[in-house]
């Protein structure tokens, strides 16, 4: 079985990059998605056809997943016997620590580890590597193929700065700019580097079922208020509502955007520093 592992911090687009590379996908997939906070959303995105997906929410993938991707990896190979397991941990995860897990599989010499992915959000980048410093950096340097995402919302200027320094902390890794996720996986194995890291990082996370109906004007002046800080520091965000139908939300730091959905139970999250809990489950609920 291979195990492609795609990385990256709150909104930097791994979701996406996962369902595009599934849309032409010849072989049997199997999806672990483990969701900072006690809702899934992303395994409600991913969703599609006969894919196979398993969600562990409630974390990062530190002490608790560590003790628990072991048994549901090999669980996964023996019942459902996919081709390929695509892993996406949570925005918080450190990969040292999903492949440190893997290695405790009974059937590892039954599996083959893809090149690790990292998706970066370009938008973001100087900000977050500043401010989350090695913790953010953990995830670029055990990476094979740094996919340097969203480049659309950056002056070519600024995204040559960027690559110069994704070299710099990971000379060896592939780095390929990209808009919306879109890349196929090169062929080939994870170099073999695994740093089994622990940071102490205290996001909070809040989840909401809402049961108001807004208008996609109302809801857009709801994300227009967290966005901009009025209930906390809002670095991540995402959910479905009932709008005249059904909408799609997401917040990545002080952007965000709604989008038509599929009929789905209502439910939302919201991660980030001293968040108003109070407050963002008056805006969404009656």
């Amino acid at each position: 079985m291979e195990i492609l592992i795609v990385t990256g911090f709150f909104g930097a687009g791994k979701t996406s990059f996962i369902q595009h590379y599934l849309e032409n996908r010849d072989k049997r997939v199997a999806i672990l998605v483990n969701e900072f906070g006690d809702i899934s959303i992303d395994g409600e995105v991913i969703k599609k056809g006969d894919l196979e997906i398993i969600e562990l929410p409630g974390g990062c993938v530190c002490c608790t997943l560590r003790a628990s991707i072991p048994d549901t990896v090999d669980k996964i190979y023996e019942e459902l016997k996919p081709d390929l397991l695509v892993i996406e941990p949570s925005g918080v995860a450190t990969p040292g620590n999903v492949l440190s897990a893997i290695e405790n599989c009974r059937h590892r010499e039954s599996y083959v580890i893809k090149p690790v992915i990292c998706v970066i959000d370009a938008d973001s980048f100087t900000e977050y590597s500043e401010e989350f410093g090695k913790f953010y950096i953990d995830q670029i340097e055990t990476a094979d193929v740094l996919l340097l995402n969203k480049i659309d919302l950056v002056e070519k200027g600024q995204l040559n700065e960027i690559e110069r320094e994704l070299e710099r902390i990971n000379p060896e890794a592939m780095i390929v700019r990209t808009v919306h996720g879109r890349f196929h996986s090169p062929e080939g194995e994870h170099r073999g580097v695994v740093r089994d890291r622990n940071f102490d990082m205290h996001f909070e996370s809040i989840s909401v079922i809402p049961n108001r109906k807004l208008s996609q004007k109302e809801l857009k002046e709801l994300l227009d208020r967290l966005a901009e800080g009025e209930f906390g520091r809002v670095i991540r965000a995402k959910g479905f509502v009932r709008c005249e139908t059904f909408c799609r939300f997401q917040i990545s730091g002080d952007r965000y955007e709604v989008q038509p959905w599929r009929e789905t139970e209502p439910r939302a999250v919201f991660i980030g520093f001293d968040l108003n809990s109070e407050g963002i489950v008056g805006l969404f609920r009656e």
